[in-house]
Formats: C-alpha cells, structure tokens, sequence
C-alpha cells in the first residue's frame, strides 16, 4: 500500500526571527497557520502533519496544530531526519512531502504535481528542476525507505541529519531522482519568497495584501507575475515592500 503524507518542520527556534512560525501573515493568522490552511488538501496527499521539538518552547506549535486539526509529532531538535521517520512510522507512510514552515506562499499545485510526478516515474526523490521556480515555492517527495537506509548509514553525518535530504541532493547518482518542470514564466530563481528575518515578514504580508487586493489567487503563477510587474526580473521578496 501506497501512503503519501506530506510533513511540514516547523520550530519556534530562530537565530533571526525567533517565533517566526506563529507571527501574523493575515489578520490573527500565523504563518504556520496559514500554510497548514493552503495545504491541508492536496490530491495525492493523504496526510498533512506537523513535525517539530521536544523543546517546551514549541509547546505553542502542538496547540497550533491541534487547533488547526492536524496531528503533531515531536522529536529531537536537530536531528530532523529522525523526526521525519518518527512521522513515518506512526502514520505508515510510503512517502514524505518535506515541507518547510518559513515558506507561507507554497503552492498546492506545485507539490501535486511533484507527487503526481514521483509516482508516475516510480522515483526515489523528486523536486522541481533547478531554477525552474522562486526560492520558497519548491517542494521534495522522498520514498521513507530511502530516508531509512540513510540513517542506519554510518556515515551519514549530523548535518545530513539535520537537512534531511541533503544526502540524496549531493549524491545524486546514487538515487532515482526525477524533477519536475515548469514554464518559463516561472524560471525565477533569483526570487525568495522564504521568511527568516523581520524584513522578509513585512514583505510576505505586503505581497499576499497586493494579490488579495488583486482578487489574484495567491499561487506560483500570479506571485512570479506580480513580482515581473512590480521589481523587473531581478525582484525580491524584500524589494517589493519598499
């Protein structure tokens, strides 16, 4: 059997924005809030949780999720990768969507069409090709065996643990790896749409008020289009709240 669960990491632990995760995006909405709404139902996906510490200062994450009706596992701090199989072994999942919790605009259309991908080519780890999409857009699919073999490897190193598929990203021959494309309108590598300081904050919020304002969908296609509008080809996140 088949189970696809996508699992987003999300800490209140932040050298630059400490709490990151549970400030407002939208009104009272946190970040995290928000994407677990945008995410919550994907085709393909049969499970979305959250994954994060057994630090008490993440206690406020447990809540969050369980608000949000979503289960929640907790596990160590920096060994991100033993979360993951934690969220594996508990809810019998086949293959895990990593999803990042800095990142509020993720696309559901984006990690449908990862997963649809991975499937289809019986892949080992699938991601959109390499510039193909703004920083913060992306989305990985990653077979738990894979992740298994991974641990148990004597030389995997703490810092393939703590990022998870960082093994399989610079050991890419050793894996059946499929990636996705996308349309050229959407070739914005240079843009990031991830929140790790105050700056990037006002920014987010500035961004989804200009589409909501819009009546534009907040998704991939109208961000890259906003952005092409707003900045030129060489905009940023920050840029377009200034």
């Amino acid at each position: 059997m088949t189970r696809t669960v996508a699992v987003i990491q999300a800490r209140t632990g932040s050298n630059r924005l400490p709490g990151k995760v549970l400030e407002p995006i939208e009104g009272a909405t946190s970040l995290l809030a928000y994407q677990c709404r945008r995410l919550r139902h994907i085709p393909g996906i049969d499970e979305l949780v959250i994954a994060t510490t057994e630090n008490p200062d993440d206690d406020a994450l447990v809540a969050l999720g369980e608000a949000e009706g979503l289960r929640v596992f907790r596990g160590s701090e920096h060994d991100v990768l033993s979360r993951f199989l934690k969220v594996a072994d508990a809810t019998l999942a086949t293959t895990l969507v990593r999803i990042t919790s800095d990142s509020p605009f993720r696309d559901p259309a984006v990690i449908e069409a990862c997963v649809a991908g991975h499937r289809a080519t019986r892949a080992e780890y699938t991601r959109p090709a390499d510039g193909h999409l703004p920083k913060g857009l992306r989305a990985e699919v990653v077979e738990t065996a894979v992740l298994r073999q991974i641990a148990a490897d004597p030389a995997t190193t703490e810092r393939d643990r703590e990022h998870v598929t960082l093994r399989i990203r610079e050991n890419r021959e050793a894996y059946r790896i499929h990636t996705v494309t996308f349309p050229d309108a959407l070739h914005h590598p240079e843009i990031d749409l991830s929140v790790d300081t105050p700056a990037d904050l006002a920014s987010a919020r500035a961004v989804l008020a200009e589409l909501n304002a819009r009546n534009w969908p907040v998704d991939t296609v109208h961000i890259c289009r906003l952005m092409d509008e707003k900045r030129g080809p060489n905009a940023s996140l920050e840029s377009l709240a200034s």
